[in-house]
């Protein structure tokens, strides 16, 4: 048998932003996109960004692709909280 656990993790996942459509749409007007071309640059079908505009969440792989994105274009700014700048 194994060694017992030493480490509890927390798993309760962060809370997401619940403006999120809004941070979305003011980096996509500042990076002078539209929500087309947006969504050909993160490699997505317009529906998928069109849901994330409607409340949806992008998944893990859809979220960082966006990151990379918006770090990319020298706003991440935009999509962080106010607490986290």
């Amino acid at each position: 048998m194994g060694a017992r656990q030493r480490y509890v993790y927390d798993l309760e996942p962060s809370a997401f932003p619940t403006d999120f459509p809004e941070r979305l749409a003011t980096f996509r007007e500042a990076a002078g996109l539209s929500w087309r071309e947006l969504a050909r640059l993160l490699g997505l079908n317009v529906r998928t960004v069109h849901r994330w505009r409607n409340g949806s969440r992008p998944n893990a792989g859809h979220l960082i692709a966006l990151l990379n994105l918006v770090s990319e274009r020298q706003l991440l700014y935009l999509l962080l909280s106010a607490a986290a700048h």
